[in-house]
């Protein structure tokens, strides 16, 4: 959604009501960029969006830590049967 648009919605009432009487609940926040990010509320009946306080929603997400590979190269995938997954071999060295 581009600023424009986003300005364009209307602001989200104290309420929490939509103006057809159906309760708001939080669609997703819109990232603005420099760390400020401004929440989307839609209507649960209608469907129209409302756009929360600037700031309200700029919760960043915790930093997810990457665990090492084990030792000896990437695990097996137990997802794919061998037969199944020497046949796929076969099938991508040919093109």
């Amino acid at each position: 959604m581009g600023p424009a648009r986003l300005q364009a919605l209307p602001v989200l009432p104290p309420t929490r009501v939509c103006t057809c009487g159906n309760p708001l609940a939080l669609s997703h926040v819109e990232y603005l960029g420099r760390g400020e990010s401004v929440p989307i509320h839609r209507c649960r009946g209608c469907g129209l969006l409302y756009r929360g306080a600037p700031g309200a929603g700029s919760r960043q997400p915790p930093r997810r830590s990457r665990k090492p590979l084990p030792d000896g190269g990437h695990p097996e995938n137990p997802v794919i049967a061998s037969d199944v997954a020497e046949r796929l071999r076969e099938l991508l060295d040919r093109s």
